[in-house]
Formats: C-alpha cells, structure tokens, sequence
C-alpha cells in the first residue's frame, strides 16, 4: 500500500561538512558518498591483506562489501543498507575493524533519507534478526548480543531523530514563506485601496476643473456678444482653471505610478530609449540596444506607448530571465513600427500570467491597432514583439 508520509527532500548537512573539512573544498553528495565508502575502504582491505578474517580473496571481498555500499547511502538508502548486511552470513575468524563505522553511517543513512517509516523499521528487525542469528551461530557472549542490536537501532534512532528536524525545518521555512507572501498580499490590498480612493479624487478634481471651465466658457461666450473685453475675465479663469486641474491630474498619477517619479516632465518616448538600456545595465540586466531604419517623429500617444512596450518587456526580463544577454530592436519601416525584446533565459520561465504587464502591453497595442506576440522561444528565452502602425 503506498505511503501517505509526505516526502521531503533533504540536504546533506553534517556528514558532509566532515568530507569538506577532509577534503578542503565542497563536492556533490554523490561524490562525497564515494569518497567516503573509500576512506573506509581503503583500511579495511589494508586489514585483510596484513590479518585476515577469512582466504584473502575472500576477506578482501568482504572488506569491501562492508565499505562500498556507503556510496550508494543517499541514492538507495535502503538498498545500501540491506546489502552491508550479506557478509554477516559468511564465518569469519573476526571482524573488519572499520565495519562498525560503516553500518553506523549505512542505518544512520536509511532512516534519514527514507520517508516511509515501516520500510525503515523492517530493516532494522531484518538487521537485528541477522545480528541476533550470527551471535547465537558463533556462540558469542552476552555482549556480542547486545552490540548486534545496538550497532543497528542507535544509528537508526539517530538517523530518523535527524530527518524530523529536519522536516520540521522545512515547514517552518515553507510556513514563514507562505506569512511574508501573505503580508506582501495585505500590503498590496492596501495600496490597491489607496490607489482607489487617489483614483476618486483624480476624478474629483478634473471633474470640478471642466465644471469651472465650462461655466467660464459660458459667460467668456455671452460677453463677447456685448463687450469683447469683458471676456478677458472669464478666459483668464479658464486657463487658471485648467492649468491647475492639469497640474493636480500629473501630481496624483505620479503617485499611482509605482516605479517612476512624480513630476512635470515631459512623457518618455522612442527617444529615451537608450537611457532606459543604460538604466537596466546599471540594475544588472546586459542589454544591447539595436536600430534599424531612420526614426522619425511619433504621435505622442504612439511614442508613449512604445517607450512603455519597451520597459516593461525589460522589466520582466529583469525579473524572470535574471542576467540573461537581452536585446532590444527598433525597426522603423514605412507603414510600421516593430519593437522586438529578446532575452536569452530558460524557456521554462515565463513571466506570471496574473500580472498585469503583459496584459498592459496588449492594451497599449490594441489602443493603436497593432500587434503584440509574447511567448517563449524554442531553444530557449522569452520574446515580445509588438507592431504598431503608423
């Protein structure tokens, strides 16, 4: 019947740090498990060859299947385990000096990198049994009873101590994860609630700017009827009135906006192109900028939305495809514009589906009749293309 125990991967820890200090530097697991099974060989076949326990071949062979089996410790646990157990059954004139240290690390091992519980626990009584058997064949002492069954239940008892650390480490970290996602999502409901309200006043106060203008406009028109100068009020309150409204317009979308300063500056276009590449070198993102065609002047919605494609398709580069080489091309045409954003990373990553860039790209797009193409490469990376008529 299968297990409902949930499985945890488990990184190597402090039987790998011994291996480091002994070796100087960091290895993979694999090859740390080999050199381990032959650091312990190696002295147990130097053993059989100056006393051996039994024929030299035959004390040799045993040696090293008291040994070798430790390399396998992490890929097959189990396997590993049950396989030091086989020269048991052979009668010898003593014991590997090493082969203590081995069936130690051998059940440490099955117990700490096997999820299943009862599968660790019929190897144990499997190993116990044997250890029982070989004392009572070889008509050992009471101590030689005892060191049958200790050699095997305390590794395993230290073995599966160790794996629920380590377990309850990985919930805690996947717990704390899930409450720092949890306050990022509180935090971006606030914001949200706040862009709203900012967004109503917005609405307010454009509102109540055309509402002046419109009753300006009003008394500018009946004075030009009558006396021509009497308009000059009213139309200084109209431009009065419309600059203010404008000015607050800017200064609340600059603070809707998220990543951009809140200014009078004029709207970015095609033409700042290369300091928004130099912006995202400088944040880590290589980036090759490419023209190809003769630029000319843009509508300035068109501009807008262009420079806009442009940086978000960088931002998500940044943001997906890390340090991956990106590239930006222009190509001026004469019906056509065609912005082309290119990154070289894994085709695997793609950018989330429940943001709101790609979806901002695709309005900007549609708002001028174009194009856009958003999706990742076959050998790899992640392309948008948008094509905006001129």
């Amino acid at each position: 019947m299968p297990s409902t125990h949930r499985t945890i991967t488990l990184s190597p820890r402090a039987d790998d740090a011994i291996v480091r200090l002994a070796y100087g530097r960091s290895i993979s697991p694999r090859r740390a498990d080999l050199l381990l099974a032959l650091t312990l060989a190696v002295p147990a076949v130097a053993q059989q060859l100056a006393w051996p326990i039994a024929a030299t071949p035959l004390a040799v062979a045993i040696a090293l299947a008291s040994t070798l089996p430790i390399a396998l410790r992490r890929s097959h646990p189990l396997g590993a385990a049950f396989l030091s157990t086989l020269p048991w059954f052979i009668p010898t004139d003593g014991y590997v000096a090493v082969g203590y240290v081995a069936v130690f690390v051998l059940f440490y091992s099955a117990a700490a990198y096997t999820a299943s519980l009862p599968r660790v626990l019929a190897l144990a009584a499997y190993a116990v049994a044997v250890g029982l058997f070989v004392a009572w064949h070889n008509d050992e002492t009471t101590g030689e009873y005892m060191g049958a069954v200790t050699a095997v239940v305390l590794p395993v008892l230290a073995g599966r101590l160790v794996r629920e650390h380590r377990e309850q480490a990985e919930q805690l970290r996947a717990l704390t994860a899930e409450l720092e996602r949890e306050r990022e999502r509180t935090a971006q409901l606030a914001v949200a609630e706040e862009r709203a309200r900012i967004a109503r006043e917005l609405h307010d106060v454009v509102a109540h700017g055309l509402s002046v203008i419109a009753i300006q406009a009003d008394g500018a028109e009946a004075a030009l009827d009558r006396d021509p100068a009497l308009a000059r009020r009213p139309l200084s309150a109209i431009r009065r009135s419309a600059e203010e409204a404008l000015a607050e317009m800017r200064r609340l979308l600059g603070v809707l906006r998220t990543t951009e300063a809140a200014e009078l500056a004029p709207q970015p276009g095609l033409a700042e192109l290369p300091r928004l590449v130099e912006r995202a070198r400088a944040a880590g993102l290589p980036v090759t900028l490419e023209v190809d065609g003769e630029p000319r002047a843009l509508p300035a919605s068109l501009d807008l939305s262009a420079y806009r494609i442009v940086q978000e398709a960088l931002t998500n580069a940044r943001k997906h495809a890390r340090d991956a080489p990106t590239t930006v091309r222009v190509e001026w045409r004469r019906d056509l514009i065609a912005l082309h954003v290119r990154d070289t990373g894994t085709a695997a990553v793609q950018p989330n589906g429940d943001g709101h860039g790609l979806v901002g790209m695709r309005e900007r797009v549609k708002l001028h009749g174009g194009e856009l193409r958003a999706e990742p490469l076959p050998h790899g990376g992640f392309e948008v293309e948008a094509r905006l008529p001129l």
